[in-house]
């Protein structure tokens, strides 16, 4: 390793990994010869340096980095806006290469190097993010409205728990604690609010109205259900890319003639999978040739969870047809006709 004292140096690199945290940036660049480190602070001023540096000294190769909650977004804002090519992992994905040394070594110039080296040996990356500020700020958006309603929900179960047992003990709640319930209402229009600012940035974001029209008529789509989708990406071999970029795709685990029980992977847009399964249940609850499609899936052996799982699948891959053929959905050509 041989510490960089220009940002400029990096610009002779094979590939550059970077490994963020809230303060920090972690540099490591391969050269033919040595690898690069410098480390940098997470702020705008500071990335937008690094950037421009890059950029002007005519950078084409890749920069790597992992998602680290919304603590990426400012350095892909600006590699968006230098033209720089910034691939996003998952860091399950880089785990991978970090757990196959022999020597286990675990500090940030170390993680910064094993995403350089994946510029280079690593054969399914991501194309490159492309995150402009508007795309940076639904994502912000979708993070905060899904760290509130865990929040929410905790608070709830806490507040009726507790009068639960007040009640049976014949107590009074306190003004405190009335406060309290009064407070969680508070924050449950809040969160109305923050959705209906959500659902106006994905209305705008998708780049053909008609397709938001198409994706409202998929049974149990709401407006965010709406949004969210017709923001996925369209440059995809199949709908199976839109049900992986989820996490609703089967785990399969075979050895020989053992078959295991697959299983969700759960691996992607935690907030959009939810919001799958609410109009997956929400469309069995609303419409009958649902409710007989899950009850079907119940008979088979189904428990609730993975039936509505298996509709919401299923919605999702109509919701792809529903873009790419431009079209609206027609219960009797498909599945729940």
């Amino acid at each position: 390793m041989k510490k960089a004292p220009s940002i400029k140096l990096f610009s002779q690199s094979l590939g550059i990994g970077i490994d963020i945290s809230k303060a920090n940036l972690a540099i490591a660049g391969l050269t033919n010869n040595d690898w690069l480190y410098k480390s940098i602070a997470n702020k705008k001023q500071s990335l937008r340096r690094f950037a421009k540096i890059l950029s002007e000294a005519g950078y084409e190769n890749k920069i790597i980095c992992e998602s680290t909650g919304h603590y990426h977004l400012k350095l892909a804002v600006v590699c968006e806006e230098f033209g720089l090519n910034l691939l996003v992992l998952n860091p399950l994905q880089a785990s991978k290469h970090s757990k196959a040394k022999i020597r286990k070594v675990k500090t940030d110039p170390e993680d910064s190097y094993t995403l350089a080296t994946m510029c280079l040996t690593e054969r399914n990356l991501p194309e490159p993010a492309h995150i402009t500020l508007p795309k940076a700020l639904i994502r912000l958006k979708m993070g905060q409205l899904a760290s509130l309603e865990k929040q929410l929900q905790k608070m709830s179960q806490s507040l009726n728990q507790y009068e639960e047992t007040y009640r049976e003990l014949g107590l009074e709640l306190s003004e405190t604690q009335q406060a309290l319930r009064e407070q969680q209402c508070t924050l449950k229009g809040l969160q109305k609010q923050f959705r209906k600012e959500l659902d106006a940035l994905l209305i705008e974001a998708i780049p053909d109205k008609k397709d938001f029209e198409n994706l409202c008529s998929v049974p149990g789509f709401s407006n965010n259900v709406s949004g969210l989708v017709g923001n996925l990406r369209r440059d995809v071999k199949s709908a199976d890319s839109w049900v992986a970029f989820i996490g609703y795709d089967v785990s399969i685990r075979e050895s020989g003639i053992w078959k295991g029980r697959g299983k969700l992977t759960k691996r992607g847009n935690a907030y959009l999978r939810k919001r799958m399964f609410q109009a997956a249940w929400g469309a069995c609850l609303s419409y009958d040739y649902m409710r007989t499609y899950y009850d079907k899936l119940k008979e088979d052996g189904r428990n609730h969870v993975e039936a509505v799982c298996m509709i919401a699948r299923k919605l999702l891959r109509i919701a792809y047809h529903v873009v790419m053929n431009k079209t609206p959905f027609d219960k009797n050509k498909s599945v729940f006709g």
